[in-house]
């Protein structure tokens, strides 16, 4: 299976990072509505507000970085028209994702060895990492929930973040925008990720698909094919015995 495969595309969220995407949702929008309570009291009506939002960016068409199809849609939902107040509301959403999103790892269990020993055993394999997450974060957000299981972002040749991509899962124009950043072809990759769609799509291209089982994600027309499938420990066995 891992014959001639270079390159590793890894999932973040219910792969890497053992957290249930409702309870992380939870949290996040949780404090994302307090640190904007003054722009919008009623939390329900703001949560609405970002998912429309975040929907810009997942339906991205690769005209434009996914940060600025989200700010776009989000300013244009607020109201604000004036360029000098997008660019504080722009700069408040840069400050939340370096301060207080940071620290949400506090209401989570999470298990932050085996994933560390499966990247650096990977990279002490001399393999390719790309942390292929859905881009519908900053770098900065990003970063900081691979330090909440003790991972680097230097650890990857390439983290996928709302600033540097164009498109988002599952639009499979996602993963050739990752091959063409990272100059690869896709029989010499694998993608690991959690969701039997989102995931799994990548084959589309070529690249072979191994999901991890223990936070399973299965959504309508997730009928793509997986080449392997089963928890995170056991694919940390799988790869210390083939590589």
């Amino acid at each position: 299976m891992f014959k001639d495969k270079d390159v590793f595309l890894f999932d973040l969220d219910g792969t890497l990072l053992s957290i249930e995407a409702e309870e992380f949702l939870k949290y996040y929008f949780g404090a994302l509505s307090a640190d904007f309570e003054d722009l919008c009291a009623d939390q329900k009506e703001f949560v609405k507000l970002l998912m429309a939002s975040t929907e810009k960016m997942i339906r991205n068409d690769g005209s434009r970085s996914n940060q600025e199809a989200f700010m776009e849609a989000f300013m244009e939902k607020m109201e604000i028209k004036n360029q000098a107040e997008a660019e504080k509301i722009k700069e408040r959403f840069d400050q939340f994702y370096q301060t207080k999103f940071t620290a949400l790892d506090k209401y989570f269990e999470l298990d932050r060895e085996t994933p560390a020993e499966i990247i650096k055993h990977l990279k002490n394999q001399g393999k390719k990492l790309v942390l292929a997450t859905n881009p519908l974060f900053p770098k900065e957000a990003v970063a900081a929930r691979l330090s909440w299981i003790g991972i680097e972002a230097e650890d990857f040749e390439l983290l996928t973040h709302y600033e540097n991509m164009s498109y988002a899962k599952p639009n499979p124009n996602y993963y050739r925008e990752i091959l063409e950043k990272i100059d690869a072809e896709p029989d010499n990759c694998l993608m690991i990720g959690n969701d039997l769609k989102e995931d799994a799509v990548a084959s589309e291209l070529g690249i072979k698909t191994l999901i991890i089982s223990d936070k399973l994600i299965e959504r309508e027309d997730s009928d793509y094919p997986v080449a392997w499938q089963g928890s995170l420990k056991e694919f940390k066995e799988l790869i210390k015995e083939e590589i």
